[in-house]
């Protein structure tokens, strides 16, 4: 393996590391071990292999393979009925401390499965079909009711708000009232993160053209010396085809994510622009609602003095 590529990222190590960690598992619950003691080394399992799952280094990574099949041996034996295997694993696993032994946390994907299932293995009872028939589900905003204010003012719950529009990070957001929607958090976090992936992805792909230089240097000397093209051909690289060279991979890919950046800093710039022409209008109907606000006190305010003022001159007379 190459050693500028990331090993996680390679499918042969990848495979290795899944199949080691499932045999592992697999092994850990046929043990002849208390129920207890099995998912206690089932956790271990897991989380020892979720803290090597982003090693780097391939001296670690070597001993953390050494120590896997290791393990797996003695699971083995422990299976087959050897006693000494049983009574070592039962040692090791009396040794290893709380935290290691404890559940690991479940990932993000997990819990969206959990909520899933539980939504869609959920059956109403008889009591209960009319109150769910009854409540429809919420309303989804859409951009086209946002960008569609100010709406009228009988369709508001009250006063009018004058939405503020801030940068959040770059993310232009349109905010209508406090507290902030917690969807609108989950918006803002979502976006920031996939624009940090795509910038750490663009750093990745220029270090990554940086050693396919040297790789496409060693593919012209060996052509030089040996006369073993890289194209289609028997030397000389002037095949039915020629195969691109090491550097143009890696810049198309950084090309592809230069253009996201690009589109999604023109998209925000847009749609500052839309968002500004909301806050405008939203403070226009604001200030002729306050007019009118103000107008029609004034008239209420002359029309209760003309009153005052004629009942003043009936006492008069």
């Amino acid at each position: 393996m190459p050693s500028f590529l990331v090993p996680r990222h390679v499918s042969a190590h990848r495979i290795s590391a899944i199949a080691l960690y499932r045999a592992l598992l697999h092994q850990s619950r046929a043990v002849p071990l208390p129920a207890q003691s099995q998912q206690d080394l089932q956790h271990v399992v897991r989380n020892r292999c979720k803290q090597s799952i982003h090693l780097h280094s391939y001296q670690r990574l070597k001993l953390a393979f050494q120590a896997g099949y290791e393990a797996l041996d003695h699971l083995d034996a422990a299976v087959a009925g050897d006693g000494k295997s049983t009574s070592y694993i039962a040692a090791l696993l009396a040794k290893a401390p709380a935290k290691v032994k404890a559940e690991p946390p479940a990932s993000v994907l997990s819990k969206r499965k959990i909520k899933k299932n539980n939504t869609e293995g959920a059956c109403p009872t008889a009591a209960t079909p009319s109150i769910i028939s009854s409540s429809p589900p919420p309303p989804k905003l859409s951009t086209t009711e946002l960008f569609a204010r100010p709406h009228p003012l009988p369709q508001l719950s009250g006063k009018r708000h004058v939405p503020v529009l801030f940068s959040a990070n770059g993310i232009p957001i349109l905010r209508i009232k406090k507290p902030q929607p917690e969807a609108l958090s989950g918006f803002i976090k979502h976006r920031i993160t996939q624009r940090q992936r795509r910038h750490d992805r663009r750093h990745w792909l220029m270090e990554q053209i940086s050693f396919a230089e040297y790789e496409d240097m060693w593919d012209d000397i060996v052509e030089r010396e040996v006369g073993v093209g890289s194209g289609g051909g028997d030397g000389g690289g002037e095949g039915i085809w020629e195969e691109p060279t090491w550097a143009e991979e890696f810049e198309n890919a950084k090309s592809e994510v230069d253009w996201l950046i690009r589109a999604e800093a023109r998209k925000n710039v847009a749609v500052a622009a839309r968002m500004q022409g909301v806050v405008d209008r939203e403070r226009e109907a604001f200030e002729r609602e306050r007019r009118e606000r103000k107008e029609a006190r004034r008239m209420k305010k002359d029309g209760r003095r003309g009153v005052e003022g004629a009942e003043q001159a009936e006492e008069g007379g």
